[in-house]
């Protein structure tokens, strides 16, 4: 029996968890500086518990099935609050054409706090028209009004959308982290001992 609890005690807690959620309607458009080739994201703010990130989901257009893009997840631990710290970074990521989901799972990041930005860059040709999607609101979570855009110099500076509530199409799940995982089986070892005592 103790065994069945600890079990089942593991398997909910291993359950993907969406923190984050901006991937229902309405589209409001599309979003890409204009140097294709410049980093920038959306920093977001997380909801539940759960802050071992496993999933990401990203929306993106791209008028040619060429170049790929780079994710990455950063620490919002700049000087100014603004992005920093490389958190997780995929290899480049060939594009498709037309809409399409970047999706990346197994990622197994852990998050500090409540909030990071998640980043794209674009490496296309110049001719290429690529992007990302814009939806409003997030169901899960919140966004900041604005996106982060990182220039030549390194620098990074928000940036607003006119006429759009600047917030980009993803969606995030995640687990709980290793303590939290250890507290429920101990509970549930600990309730197993109780129901032999009082047998």
């Amino acid at each position: 029996v103790a065994f069945a609890l600890v079990g089942s005690v593991i398997a909910a807690q291993a359950q993907t968890q969406v923190i984050y959620d901006n991937s229902g309607d309405p589209v409001l458009g599309t979003y890409a500086p204009t140097d294709n080739s410049l980093e920038f994201g959306d920093q977001i703010i997380l909801d539940g518990d759960s802050r071992i990130v496993t999933e990401f989901r990203l929306e993106y257009f791209s008028s040619d099935a060429a170049g790929d893009a780079t994710v990455r997840f950063r620490s919002n631990s700049g000087p100014s609050l603004e992005p920093d710290d490389i958190l997780f970074e995929t290899d480049p990521i060939p594009l498709e054409a037309n809409f399409n989901t970047l999706e990346i799972t197994g990622i197994g990041v852990p998050i500090s706090g409540d909030t990071f930005t998640f980043t794209i860059e674009f490496d296309v040709a110049g001719t290429q028209n690529v992007g990302l999607i814009l939806r409003n609101p997030p169901s899960i979570g919140s966004s900041f009004d604005d996106v982060w855009v990182q220039a030549d110099t390194g620098d990074w500076a928000t940036r607003n959308i006119p006429a759009a509530t600047a917030n980009l199409a993803a969606q995030i799940g995640a687990v709980p982290e290793p303590s939290t995982v250890a507290l429920s089986i101990v509970g549930a070892l600990a309730l197993c001992g109780i129901a032999r005592r009082r047998k």
